[in-house]
């Protein structure tokens, strides 16, 4: 991130990287093959501590699981904000997607769902809820937590 301070992603490279965290060549390439997979691993990071402090009922619960996920992303979008910048939706969906699955292999069935249609739920959700997100950042995060819950209220999505 601190990186993109002075110059934008698409030409920020790995040297520019490693001389900003320290961190040396061998090791970056270690845990990482480009700048996307360095992304996407924060992506997944945020998406585990936006989800991962929820226990099941909270989970599974549309408006409870909202409220907590929107949070954190208010005080936490500087990856996100950069992702939707840079159009790369597809590292948001995909991390969500790794992250939701994760939690609901922790918590087992989906309470009312068939379980042969649990990736279908993840996916509706990952869907719904990034479409939601990533909307919102785009219109610069200016609705409160409690507005946009409201908003998707009315439109009878929860």
């Amino acid at each position: 991130m601190a990186c993109l301070g002075h110059r934008p992603f698409d030409q920020v490279t790995i040297s520019d990287v490693q001389h900003e965290s320290g961190v040396a060549r061998t090791t970056f390439y270690r845990s990482f093959d480009n700048l996307s997979d360095l992304l996407a691993w924060r992506c997944d990071e945020c998406f585990r501590e936006a989800l991962g402090s929820l226990g099941p009922d909270a989970f599974w619960d549309e408006r409870r699981m909202l409220r907590r996920y929107f949070s954190y992303w208010m005080e936490h979008g500087d990856i996100l904000e950069l992702l939707v910048k840079i159009n790369r939706y597809d590292i948001v969906y995909a991390s969500h997607r790794r992250v939701a699955g994760e939690l609901r292999d922790r918590f087992g069935a989906i309470p009312g769902v068939d379980p042969a249609h649990g990736d279908y739920f993840i996916a509706v959700r990952t869907g719904f809820t990034l479409s939601v997100l990533t909307t919102w950042v785009e219109h610069g995060r200016a609705e409160s937590i409690d507005d946009l819950i409201q908003i998707i209220g009315k439109l009878g999505l929860v």
